[in-house]
């Protein structure tokens, strides 16, 4: 989990369910303030005959909000409406008994109902209605499927990101290690050949000693000689000596700066991945009409402060319109599925882009002409 947040995880697993809950919630809310307006538009369709005394107020309110309900979606997904109709006494219309109207229709003659319709409706009614979505209902599956999926995709497509910038990471250092296992192993070569040289040395100085010692009382005259001879010797001697000590010197400060420079590297990539976060950022609030690849934000980067603005401005026309930037020339992959345009800018910058199949224009790489070579070969490679 170093490179892969834990928190990023935690994120993706309780946000799903937390964004189910809000999302049936919401749903809940309009789909009851939507019928609620329905029902309030056709629950008393039919007033001429309520107000003439063929219909009971009862049977019409039930015969239009069922009607009006009976192919609804939202009950064939798993959906329940519960309708209320209620008068300002608090009496239930709806839902009723259809036995129990059709009796009051038996019993009152056409006037005696026109009045007590008249005298109900002028009383005033009231509509109530509650949506609720059942838990393991289609249309509570389906939401929780598609916020489920959606993490997922982009919990994947983050982890293929972060393998992608650790194997970077790994390469480089698996390259700056190699260099420097080279070169300790040409100081090693460089340290046997001054340890070969001082056993022959005292191999030599011990061989004049001996000399030395049986030509002394042979002749006096030559005496002085090998007294220089050896006091040469002795001085190569010390000269090997500080020349080895001076070797290892130089090994203990190469092993200091690998294990600063691994600090640096990791230093740097991690602020090199904060400025490309950030560029990325702020080019997509600017940027509306262009997409930016992690190897042309990588790219702007490493360019300098001048080059940097030179080539944003590029980008800017490019987003506002595309036509009046000159391009120097097309550049095509192998195989010619990707066509690409290249753009100079500040005499040494080369910008690369093509149109997406959404017409979109995409930004592959920003560098100079020394990253040419690299740029092109990742064009190609498309």
């Amino acid at each position: 989990m170093k490179h892969l947040s834990f928190k990023i995880l935690i994120l993706f697993i309780l946000l799903p369910p937390l964004l189910y809950a809000g999302t049936v919630n919401f749903l809940e809310t309009r789909l009851a303030d939507r019928y609620y307006r329905q029902v309030k538009n056709i629950y008393l369709a039919d007033i001429v005959n309520i107000l003439s005394g063929l219909i009971p107020v009862k049977q019409e309110i039930a015969d239009s909000i069922q009607t009006s309900l009976a192919d609804n979606l939202f009950t064939h997904l798993g959906g329940r409406l519960e309708i209320t109709v209620t008068n300002r006494q608090g009496s239930i219309l709806y839902p009723f008994t259809r036995m129990d109207t059709e009796t009051d229709v038996r019993a009152i003659n056409p006037l005696k109902l026109a009045e007590d319709n008249f005298a109900l409706l002028s009383k005033g009614l009231e509509v109530e209605v509650q949506a609720e979505i059942k838990p393991f209902s289609f249309l509570a599956v389906f939401i929780l499927s598609v916020y489920i999926l959606g993490f997922l995709g982009t919990l994947y497509v983050y982890y293929r990101r972060v393998n992608k910038r650790i194997e970077r990471e790994y390469q480089e250092k698996i390259a700056e290690l190699e260099r420097l296992h080279a070169l300790e192993q040409e100081r090693e070569k460089q340290i046997r050949s001054l340890s070969e040289k001082r056993e022959s040395l005292l191999s030599d100085y011990q061989r004049l000693k001996q000399a030395l010692t049986t030509e002394k009382n042979l002749a006096k005259k030559t005496e002085d000689q090998l007294f220089d001879e050896i006091e040469a010797l002795e001085a190569r001697l010390n000269e090997n000596l500080t020349a080895q000590q001076r070797q290892h010197e130089e090994m203990e400060k190469l092993y200091e700066k690998i294990q600063d420079l691994e600090k640096n590297r990791e230093n740097l990539t991690r602020q090199k991945k904060k400025a490309t976060d950030k560029l990325e950022k702020r080019f997509r609030a600017l940027y509306k009409n262009i997409d930016v690849t992690e190897r042309a934000l990588e790219g702007l980067n490493d360019l300098t402060d001048e080059m940097g603005l030179k080539a944003e401005e590029v980008i800017h026309r490019l987003n506002d319109d595309p036509e009046m930037v000159p391009v120097k020339r097309k550049v095509f992959s192998k195989g010619q599925k990707v066509t690409a345009f290249e753009v100079t800018f500040a005499y040494n910058g080369r910008l690369y882009y093509r149109r997406s199949e959404q017409n979109r224009i995409e930004i592959l790489t920003v560098g100079t002409k020394n990253t040419q070579t690299k740029d092109m070969t990742y064009i190609h490679n498309l």
